[in-house]
């Protein structure tokens, strides 16, 4: 067994390398005592701290091992040699020191300059690594700059993008870029589901970078994000219109061939709030055949009321007859939307100061145990107390964000959205398969802009439509809009 390059630093050597394979088997027995355990010097056995180091050390002698050393001090350990002359201990404990020493103030050396490195790269005046996104080349200019260029990947990231803002989810351009024969940036085997949703999410694409340091060999993130660190693939309004529509996504699940519901996610049950579910008809197989009924009633469970079947087809010829007619700018009063939006940047605000504060004494801690050889139990549980809130309150400013990125969107575009729905629906209603279920998929994410809830009622067996949270309603019956409501109306 050989230890060829692995450090004993941290006691990798012993933790994860030959070292503590060979350990084990002397334990066991595989190894005879009296064996004998070559190494170049002490500090080749352990680089940690003395106390850890000899304990390491002792181990090995008690366990009947003789170690040897092979450098210039040439020394020969054992229990019986230890105990004839314990002066040898003395020797080994001051290379144990020295080895310590050394990697400490290596580390210390080495990290000081990352620091310098990440301050340059803030102040706009160096970079930290050559390693770049898949669509971005690095030259070398110096010891601490490079030069950034886009190369022909930015293509089919504006692509990708593209096709997000349009409502397509990851499975359809995954699909849609492996028939078209676009190659992966890495893989042999084309685009997964799960390299698009995590593109779709990066902020390297709009030139941001996120600085990491090890931190017990976990990458955490290094301060703040630095801002047009990379040239950008995609504009910055791309980029967040992207993160609002993925913030707001349909119920997941497969949609079958034609996206045969351009209300999944939208759909409840007026008597116990639970979703409605598709089934189609055993005597018609055409689109007639889909009905709309209450899951919880289906597997009888919370739901007695919800036994009416709604025909489907009737439901979205309706709605999407009328949808067009929609003018929600009318009804949005500017007042209620401003307050709307400053309660939101207070929100954002205040979760910005508190993810800040978690972040500094996150890092406080980590230093901390990062100085102690062992570092107290109490210590390492109130990191994890501090990540598990930082972490609650990141996901909260998510969705602050995306919901003011969503009332923005809304807000400033109510009739481009019912126009292009109207354009949409003339263009699936002559497509072939493939391209009908795309066109519905991004119908879908356009009708979430202005649809918030439709309600299923089985006892007046009608369904209300339900358009920016209240402000307007439709009620459908019979296939017909029987009721209209509006909230702001003069």
């Amino acid at each position: 067994m050989q230890d060829l390059g692995v450090s004993a630093w941290k006691g990798r050597n012993f933790k994860t390398g030959a070292l503590g394979r060979f350990l084990s088997m002397v334990e066991s027995g595989q190894i005879p005592k009296g064996s004998y355990l070559l190494i170049e010097s002490l500090d080749r056995l352990s680089r940690e701290a003395v106390p850890d180091a000899l304990t390491l050390f002792m181990a090995i002698i008690n366990a009947g091992i003789v170690i040897v050393t092979l450098g210039e001090d040439r020394q020969i350990y054992s229990r019986d040699r230890l105990n004839g002359d314990w002066t040898k201990l003395i020797i080994g404990l001051a290379v144990m020191s020295r080895g310590h020493e050394e990697s400490q103030t290596k580390s210390e050396r080495i990290s000081a300059v990352a620091k310098r490195k990440r301050e340059l790269a803030r102040e706009g005046k160096g970079h930290i690594t050559s390693i770049t996104p898949a669509w971005i080349d690095a030259k070398r200019i110096d010891a601490n700059r490079y030069a950034f260029t886009l190369n022909d990947h930015v293509k089919t990231v504006r692509a990708i993008y593209e096709m997000a803002t349009r409502g397509l989810g990851a499975t359809v351009i995954a699909r849609k870029l492996n028939a078209d024969g676009i190659p992966a940036f890495k893989s042999k085997d084309g685009w997964y589901q799960s390299v698009i949703k995590a593109l779709l999410t990066r902020p390297d694409v709009i030139g941001t970078f996120q600085p990491h340091r090890i931190i017990d060999s976990r990458r955490v993130p290094d301060g703040e994000p630095i801002a047009n660190y990379f040239p950008a693939a995609v504009d910055k309004d791309v980029f967040l219109r992207v993160q609002a529509r993925r913030s707001n996504p349909g119920k997941p699940g497969r949609k079958g061939n034609t996206f045969a519901n351009l209300f999944t996610g939208l759909c409840h049950c007026a008597h116990c709030g639970g979703p409605m579910t598709m089934k189609m008809s055993r005597v018609k197989e055409n689109e007639n055949g889909r009905y709309l009924v209450c899951a919880n009633y289906v597997r009888g469970h919370r739901c007695v009321d919800g036994n009416r079947h709604f025909r489907y087809q009737p439901l979205e010829v309706a709605i999407l007859d009328h949808v067009n007619e929609l003018n929600l700018a009318e009804t949005l009063q500017s007042t209620r939307f401003d307050d709307a939006h400053r309660e939101l940047d207070e929100s954002i605000a205040r979760l910005t100061l508190e993810r800040e504060e978690l972040r500094r004494r996150e890092q406080r801690l980590a230093q901390v145990i990062e100085d102690s050889s062992e570092p107290p139990d109490a210590i390492v549980d109130l990191l994890k107390v501090r990540q598990s809130e930082r972490h609650a309150v990141e996901g909260e400013l998510r969705h602050q964000q995306g919901e003011r990125q969503r009332r923005s969107i809304r807000h400033d575009s109510p009739m481009e959205t019912c126009d292009h729905i109207g354009r949409l629906r003339a263009l699936w209603e002559q497509a072939d398969d493939i391209a009908r279920y795309e066109l519905r998929c991004e119908t879908h994410a356009a009708i979430r802009e202005l649809v918030s809830e439709i309600s299923f009622d089985s006892r007046t067996y009608s369904a209300v439509i339900v358009v920016e949270n209240g402000v307007t309603a439709y009620r459908v019956q019979d296939g017909r809009v029987s009721g209209y409501f509006r909230a702001f109306a003069a």
